[in-house]
């Protein structure tokens, strides 16, 4: 049972560490157990794969870098990323970029602690069980992570970029394939009967741990990165500001819409439709009919930097509608949108509000964001807004009480 018990304790030790890091928005427990088993069961599917490939590996130094990069890490990290990319990535839960380092590592940790747990009672049968438990504790377990970790970072920028989603995903995949393999090649050196056992040690110390602490590294990196944004989307920072726009304003609201709109709906309607709308919601005589009607515009500031914009009205009894909420490409992930939905909450509560409703395209990717803060969907609908277009949305609610 102590065996047992100290084969498994690195691998929980670093999910907590890590669960402990997503200190501002964690994710769903649930979640984060399927993700640790889904590891698990990805070892069935590698030692299967492994078996097949390592029953014809060559004993030369061109033999063991086949093993380990091909045989080994290839093998490995594809069944993790697979894992990741298909049950994690998916989730409404994965909103912040955060979120990819904390599924990566939980994946590699299930995966790496039944490995752990075969090769300590592998060991244990040639009576080095305790040795290799103590070893692999603070080097392969660990070695694991931090390709969770480098894994997990590119899927996070992926989840969150509005181009190339796919060539950061395999960018994390070949990151963690890199390291995985650049650390088994020095590790398997040793079986070459042509490097003397000397050379061999020399380059498990100079090689395999090197690559270690290298990737110890750029997970400590990247984990800060990902932390630092995500401490800003949940807690907005102190140079935020928020002022009521007026009609002097309405230049600045269409240089920021005509700024956002290209990159928010590129990939849900057409251009013609983008440059349609604009024209027809955004031009002066609009945004200026808009405010004489009773829709407030605020707009929001970083530091001295107008960054965003949002306008509500009344729309009937106690309920009010919130008709826009833009933020800069640049402010995706940092807060500006929670920060403006607040102020707006709060004003509305003020006048005697119960409920905020709005309109989003089905196929927005804030669709989940909205979620995330409390709005639900009520129902659908398709409006025709001329010229052959129309708006296919979720009509969603967050009540105030």
């Amino acid at each position: 049972m102590q065996l047992l018990m100290l084969a498994i304790a690195p691998g929980i030790a670093i999910c907590l560490f890590i669960f402990h890091r997503d200190a501002y928005n964690r994710e769903p427990k649930l979640n984060l157990i399927i993700s640790f088993l889904l590891g698990v069961l990805a070892v069935i599917p590698a030692a299967f794969i492994e078996g097949i490939l390592l029953s014809k590996s060559d004993p030369t130094i061109s033999g063991i870098f086949i093993k380990a990069f091909l045989a080994v890490a290839l093998v490995e990290e594809l069944v993790k990323f697979i894992a990741l990319r298909f049950y994690a990535y998916p989730r409404k839960s994965f909103d912040e970029p955060l979120d990819g380092i904390v599924y990566g590592v939980m994946v590699s940790m299930g995966f790496a602690t039944l490995e752990n747990i075969l090769y300590v009672f592998q060991s244990e049968a040639a009576g080095q069980g305790y040795q290799v438990a103590l070893m692999r504790m603070f080097l392969a377990v660990p070695a694991h992570a931090t390709f969770g970790v480098l894994m997990g970072y590119q899927a996070g920028k992926a989840k969150f970029s509005q181009h190339g989603k796919t060539a950061l995903l395999l960018t994390g995949l070949c990151w963690a394939i890199l390291f995985h393999g650049l650390y088994d090649f020095f590790l398997f050196l040793r079986d070459v009967p042509a490097v003397t056992d000397l050379v061999a040690d020399g380059l498990l110390l100079g090689g395999a741990i090197a690559s270690f602490i290298i990737a110890i590294r750029l997970s400590f990196i990247h984990i800060r990165r990902h932390r630092k944004l995500s401490q800003q989307t949940f807690n907005p920072m102190e140079t935020m500001s928020l002022r009521k726009a007026f009609e002097h304003d309405i230049p600045l609201i269409r240089d920021m819409a005509f700024r956002i709109w290209p990159t928010a709906y590129g990939g849900i309607i057409s251009k013609e439709q983008i440059d349609y709308m604009l024209d027809m919601m955004y031009s002066e005589a609009s945004l200026t009919e808009q405010m004489r009607k009773g829709a407030e515009f605020v707009i929001a500031y970083d530091g001295v930097e107008a960054v965003g914009f949002a306008s509500v009205g009344l729309l009937e009894g106690n309920v009010y509608k919130l008709h826009k909420l833009y933020v800069l490409p640049s402010q995706q992930g940092r807060g500006t949108g929670r920060f403006l939905v607040d102020a707006i909450v709060r004003a509305v509560k003020s006048k005697g509000g119960t409920a905020l409703r709005l309109n989003v395209n089905k196929h927005n990717p804030a669709v989940g964001f909205y979620e995330k803060i409390g709005f639900v969907t009520t129902y659908e609908e398709v409006l025709d807004i001329g010229n052959g277009y129309v708006m296919d949305d979720y009509v969603m609610e967050k009540g105030l009480q």
